[in-house]
């Protein structure tokens, strides 16, 4: 028997609810082990059942997520958040992913990726809606590449090129015949540069300023 996901539901939409219910169902490894339809009956069962991956599709919410995710995470630091939202902003995204959440899902285009997605923050990584991704590079992506390529070094970049490849530390320290606590080092001098705390958001740094290509980003990057 393999490893099975548990998976707490909270969801006030009907037709939403309904469609995220059947979609899990059908896959095997996951259990559903609790369905809630506010903020309160989240934050009590998360607690108590201790589940995998928490799903948050609230429509209207009396707490928005990014404010109920930091809760969610002190109850239980080992859940995984997804959100289901209808706030199509990369600004709004990112904050999410700054308050805990690992998975951003548009309601409108994202809810048929929704198994794939609790996969990948079951595994410790993350997803934010392809479409959000697209246009912040497409808005706010620097044109002088010249200019930015400055901002690190060669060796900078070329870390942050293997992190948005998934490559472990320790296969960017043998690439680079660096020792692996070298390659830490430069990793906390990269956050220290840009002000940033984990790998992904020194990824998406990097690729709205036209340092890495879309190409390259792996969307199973790990947390730290």
């Amino acid at each position: 028997m393999g490893i099975t996901t548990s998976i707490l539901v909270t969801s006030n939409e009907d037709e939403d609810y309904q469609f995220i219910i059947d979609s899990l169902n059908r896959q095997n490894g996951l259990n559903i082990i609790g369905v809630e339809n506010d903020e309160t009956g989240a934050i009590i069962n998360t607690e108590r059942l201790k589940p995998d991956v928490l799903i948050l599709d609230l429509l209207k919410p009396a707490m928005d997520g990014t404010e109920l995710a930091p809760i969610i995470r002190r109850k239980s630091p080992s859940t995984a958040i997804i959100m289901i939202c209808d706030k199509d902003d990369n600004e709004y995204a990112g904050k999410a992913l700054r308050a805990g959440i690992s998975g951003f899902l548009l309601r409108k285009s994202d809810m048929n990726k929704l198994f794939y997605v609790v996969r990948i923050v079951n595994l410790g990584g993350y997803y934010i809606s392809t479409s959000i991704i697209k246009r912040t590079l497409n808005s706010n992506r620097i044109n002088n590449k010249k200019e930015n390529s400055h901002f690190f070094s060669p060796i900078e970049r070329c870390i942050i090129n293997k992190i948005a490849q998934g490559v472990p530390d320790a296969e960017i320290a043998v690439h680079l015949n660096y020792s692996a606590g070298t390659v830490k080092n430069r990793l906390t001098a990269i956050k220290r540069k840009t002000k940033l705390k984990n790998r992904l958001e020194i990824v998406v740094f990097s690729l709205v300023r036209g340092l890495i290509d879309l190409e390259q980003l792996d969307l199973r990057l790990k947390k730290e």
